[in-house]
C-alpha cells in the first residue's frame, strides 16, 4: 500500500479523526498535543487533491510560521500528493502577499503598495521606537508600548485618535515612518488583503475559484486580522471550503496579537462542523495526568504506559540547575537514551545559552535552536548547503536534488540551467576549505543569483530572513561562524537540543528537562495583574510538559536572579503547586 492509503487507514482507528476526515463542508478540529492533527490535516489535503479538487482548481494549506509550513510541505510530499501550480503551502502572510495583494492591488486602488518594499525587523523596530518616543515621550519600558501598538494594528482597530487613546497616534506615526522610507510591513499586507477580499466580491470569487479549499494549521496562532482574512474567504457568502485544526490550549503568541477565543468562536459558527479530539498518542499516562491538571480544561486520554515527572529544588540558583541538568543527561545516556531525544527548555534565550555552555563544558554535545534568523526556504537552503559540504554526500541529510529544486524556486523567474552548474561548482569547491567563514559562502551564493530574492516583492519573507542570516554571520567578529560550524549546528543528531519553552511547540522528545520554574519567572512578574498573560504563561508550561514521551525533569530554586544581579524570592512556580508536583510545605515563600 502507498503512504496515503496507510495514513487513511490509521485515521480509521480513531472515530473522531475519521469523522473529521470524512466530513464534507466546513470543519474545525480542536486537537490536543500528540493527537495527530497535522497528520489529519495533510492526509485530508492529499486525499482531496486526488478525489475532490479537479484541475485546474487547487488548494491553499496555510499556517503561521515558516518552520510549520516546511513541515507541512514535507508531509504532503511524503504522501505523494499530486503537484500543481494551484497548490499553495506556506504562511498566511505569504498567502496574503502573493495570492491577494500582488495580483489584485492595482485593480482595487492599492497600486501604491506595489512600489513599497517590506521592512526588515531592524527597520520595524526603529520605526516603532521612534513612534512611541514621539507620542509618549521617553517611557521607562518602551517595549511595552510597542507591543500594545502592534496588538492594535493586528486587531485592525480603527478607533479614532483621542487624548485618551494615544496608541492610534503612535500607530499612524509608525506607519508614516515606514512610508517615508518606501516601506510597509506584513501587517500592512494583511490589512490590504482583508480589505480586498471583504469589499470586492468579484475578485473574491476569482481567488476562490483558484483555491476552493483552504486548510489551516495551528489556527489558534492567528491574530484578528488574519482571522478576518480566512473568514472572508470561507464564511457568509464566500464559497471556499474550510478545514482547520488547532488547540486553544497551545496558544502562545498573545504578544503577537493571537487570541485563542477566535478558534472557539469559529468552531461555534452554525455552518461549521466541530470535532474535538481527545487522544494523545505521544505522552506517557503520568505526563498526561499532570498536563490535565495544569490546564484543567478538556481532558486528554493517553495511550502510552508509564511517563515520569520529577521536580528538583536547586538552592544554588540557575547555575545549580544547570549542574543538575548535566547529571540527569549523563544518567539518561548511561541508561540507554540518545542525546538527540533529549531537550532542555528554558524561558529565555539567555538561559538557553547558559545551560548549553554548562553541558558543553562537561563534554555533552548541545545545540541551541536559535532565533537569530527565521528558518524558511531561503535560510534552510543555505544551511543545507553547508550540511552537504561539510558532512559529505553520503552522510548529510541534505540531497543535491533537493538543493537544486529549492535553488530554482528561489531564483524564479531569473533561473537558467547555467545557475545549476554554478551552484554545483561552488558546492564541490567548499569541502576543501570547510573552515571558511559561513558569510563567505553566503556572499558567493548571493553573487550566483540568491541576491535576486531581494528584488522580488513576492519573496519578501525569504529576503527578511536572509538579511537576518547575513547580520548574524557578521556578528561573529574575530571568531566568525565557519561553514563547518554552521553544518554542525544543522546536524542535530547525537546532541541535546536546547530551546525556549515557546519555541518548543511542535517538537517532541523522549526526555524533556525544564529549567527556571520559579515564581516571578514562570509565570513572569508582569503577568501578576494580567489574566490573559497569566493564562498564556500557564499554556507555555502545558506545552513544555507535553513535548515529552517518557520523562519530564523540572528544576526550580525558589528565587530568581535577574541579569542586573538583583534577586527576587517568591518560591517555586505556582504552576507546580497547581499541578500537584510539589506541596505547599516545600514552598519557602507564598506567592505574590
Amino acid at each position: 500500500m502507498g503512504a496515503l492509503t496507510d495514513s487513511i487507514n490509521d485515521l480509521r482507528t480513531n472515530a473522531r479523526q475519521w469523522e473529521a476526515f470524512y466530513h464534507r463542508g466546513h470543519c474545525v478540529v480542536l486537537a490536543p498535543p500528540g493527537s495527530g492533527k497535522t497528520k489529519l490535516l495533510t492526509t485530508r489535503l492529499a486525499y482531496d487533491l486526488f478525489n475532490h479538487i479537479p484541475e485546474p482548481h487547487g488548494a491553499a494549506c496555510i499556517t503561521l510560521t515558516n518552520a510549520a509550513a516546511r513541515q507541512l510541505q514535507r508531509r504532503v510530499e511524503t504522501l505523494g500528493a499530486p503537484q500543481r501550480s494551484t497548490l499553495f503551502i506556506g504562511t498566511v502572510h505569504s498567502f496574503a502577499l502573493r495570492q491577494v495583494v500582488l495580483p489584485f492591488a492595482r485593480l482595487t486602488g492599492k497600486a501604491e503598495l506595489l512600489s513599497l518594499g517590506i521592512a526588515s525587523d531592524k527597520q520595524e523596530r526603529a520605526a516603532y521606537v521612534e513612534a512611541v518616543a514621539h507620542v509618549f515621550g521617553d517611557p521607562r519600558y518602551p517595549s511595552d508600548y510597542v507591543e500594545e501598538v502592534k496588538a492594535r494594528r493586528r486587531s485592525l482597530d480603527t478607533a479614532p485618535v483621542t487624548p485618551g487613546n494615544p496608541y492610534l497616534a503612535a500607530e499612524r506615526r509608525y506607519r508614516d515612518n515606514l512610508r517615508r522610507q518606501g516601506l510597509m510591513d506584513f501587517d500592512d499586507v494583511v490589512e490590504a488583503a482583508v480589505d480586498i477580499v471583504e469589499h470586492n466580491p468579484a475578485l473574491r470569487d476569482v481567488l476562490m475559484a483558484r483555491y476552493p479549499h483552504l486548510y489551516i494549521d495551528e489556527y489558534q496562532d492567528l491574530h484578528p486580522g488574519l482571522d478576518r482574512l480566512i473568514r472572508a474567504l470561507c464564511l457568509g457568502e464566500a464559497k471556499a471550503e474550510l478545514f482547520a485544526v488547532g488547540d486553544p490550549e497551545q496558544a502562545l503568541y498573545g504578544w503577537a496579537g493571537s487570541n485563542p477565543d477566535l478558534l472557539f468562536d469559529l468552531a461555534s459558527q452554525p455552518d461549521v462542523h466541530s470535532v474535538r479530539l481527545e487522544h494523545n498518542y505521544r505522552c506517557g499516562h503520568e505526563i498526561i495526568r499532570v498536563a490535565n491538571c495544569i490546564q484543567r480544561g478538556h481532558t486528554m486520554v493517553g495511550h502510552r504506559d508509564g511517563g515520569d515527572i520529577t521536580t528538583t529544588r536547586c538552592p544554588g540558583g540557575f547555575p545549580d540547575q544547570c549542574e543538575h541538568v548535566v547529571g540527569v543527561v549523563r544518567q539518561a545516556v548511561a541508561s540507554g537514551a540518545v542525546l538527540h531525544e533529549i531537550a532542555v527548555l528554558c524561558s529565555t534565550n539567555r538561559e538557553c545559552k547558559e545551560v548549553a555552555k554548562a553541558m558543553r563544558d562537561n563534554g555533552i554535545p548541545a545545540f541551541i535552536r536559535e532565533d537569530a534568523y527565521r528558518l524558511n526556504r531561503a535560510t534552510s537552503f543555505v544551511e543545507n548547503c553547508t550540511s552537504w559540504i561539510a558532512a559529505g554526500r553520503e552522510f548529510s541529510d541534505a540531497r543535491l536534488g533537493n538543493l537544486l529544486r529549492d535553488w530554482r524556486r528561489l531564483l524564479t523567474p531569473s533561473w537558467t540551467p547555467q545557475h545549476d552548474g554554478a551552484l554545483v561548482e561552488v558546492l564541490l569547491d567548499y569541502p576543501t576549505r570547510p573552515d571558511t567563514a559561513a558569510s563567505a559562502l553566503l556572499a558567493d551564493l548571493f553573487v550566483l543569483g540568491l541576491a535576486g530574492v531581494f528584488e522580488q516583492q513576492a519573496q519578501a519573507e525569504e529576503a527578511r530572513a536572509l538579511e537576518q542570516m547575513k547580520e548574524h554571520f557578521a556578528d561573529g567578529g574575530h571568531h566568525p561562524l565557519t561553514v563547518k560550524d554552521l553544518a554542525e549546528r544543522v546536524r542535530r543528531t547525537n546532541r541535546v537540543e536546547v530551546t525556549t519553552m515557546t519555541a518548543s511547540k511542535g517538537l517532541e522528545f523522549d526526555i524533556v528537562l525544564i529549567l527556571g520554574m520559579d515564581e516571578k519567572h514562570v509565570p513572569h512578574f508582569k503577568s501578576a495583574n494580567d489574566q490573559a498573560k497569566l493564562n498564556e504563561d500557564r499554556r507555555k508550561f502545558f506545552v513544555s510538559i507535553t513535548r515529552a514521551r517518557q520523562a519530564v525533569h523540572i528544576f526550580y530554586s525558589g528565587f530568581v536572579r535577574w541579569p542586573s544581579g538583583r534577586s527576587a524570592t517568591a518560591g517555586p512556580s505556582r504552576f507546580l503547586l497547581e499541578a500537584g508536583l510539589i506541596t505547599s510545605a516545600s514552598s519557602p515563600s507564598r506567592l505574590w
